[in-house]
């Protein structure tokens, strides 16, 4: 019978609103995730404000082994520099993919680079040490990443503009690096995800097909539906009812229009985030 972790407990260190005194937002990030005795950072934020807030909310990153990265953008690499020197090296879950080239291509403009602005070699420099794979990895008892999410649903789309670097050329991104985090837990999964760019309801829906447990006790994290088209805010909110989420906190790209839509739609048990807030689910 696989690991059950007993209590989870979720700390947003970094994100584009605040909820608490003293700290600092910033398009970005970053999670504290503590389960059970097992605590872990889940992205770095775009630079190194995630480790000062950890401080002012008196949690201490020294013990917060290992680092997930849930895909490769900077808003959720950036940090991993800062972390590594001020406490030192430790190990980097996330997809082979994770530190290639990526960038953002809108019409005329010049592409504009949006990966990882430190790339494996100097992290390595700094004392990281790499556990990359497209498949699920476990980190911590009851704890694993979800490996490539498949894309199912025909209502979420990647928006075009993004691109990855491959043979010396672009093409379109579609974030095969991009993962999430699964917590067993007693009452059902928590579901913690980074930008959801493969699709918030293909991410729950993976989840549930990894671990064959269809009870969602929380999805924490960004949404990516900030530049959704109308139908597929309207799909995933339907699909979110479904699925019978019982919390769910959608922060950093999820938008001010859809994050005041799932307030109606959910009630008190929906949060828009922001850093300090904390949720033990």
């Amino acid at each position: 019978m696989p690991a059950l972790v007993r209590r989870v407990t979720v700390t947003i260190l970094c994100d584009n609103s605040v909820v608490g005194s003293g700290v600092l937002a910033e398009h970005g990030l970053s999670l504290h995730v503590k389960a059970d005795g097992h605590a872990f950072v889940f992205d770095t934020g775009a630079s190194g404000v995630f480790v000062g807030n950890a401080a002012r909310l008196d949690i201490d990153l020294s013990q917060a082994l290992p680092v997930v990265l849930s895909h490769g953008h900077y808003d959720h690499t950036g940090g991993l520099a800062t972390l590594l020197s001020a406490w030192g090296g430790r190990e980097v879950i996330g997809h082979p993919e994770v530190f290639a080239a990526k960038y953002s291509r809108q019409r005329s403009r010049p592409a504009r680079a949006i990966g990882s602005p430190q790339s494996r070699r100097q992290l390595s420099r700094l004392g990281a040490t790499f556990k990359l794979s497209a498949e699920p990895q476990e980190i911590a008892p009851g704890v694993t990443t979800t490996g490539v999410i498949p894309r199912a649903t025909d209502f979420e789309h990647i928006p075009a503009h993004f691109m990855i670097k491959r043979g010396g050329r672009l093409a379109r991104d579609h974030f095969d690096d991009e993962q999430a985090v699964v917590v067993r837990t007693r009452r059902g999964l928590v579901v913690i995800v980074g930008c959801a760019h493969r699709g918030l309801i293909n991410t729950v829906r993976c989840a549930i097909e990894l671990t064959g447990d269809s009870r969602v006790r929380a999805v924490i994290g960004g949404t990516h539906l900030a530049p959704a088209a109308r139908p597929q805010v309207e799909s995933t909110i339907k699909e979110l009812r479904t699925l019978d989420v019982g919390r769910l906190v959608a922060c950093h790209c999820t938008g001010f229009g859809p994050a005041a839509e799932l307030r109606l739609v959910f009630g008190e048990s929906f949060s828009p985030g922001g850093v300090g807030a904390s949720f033990a689910v």
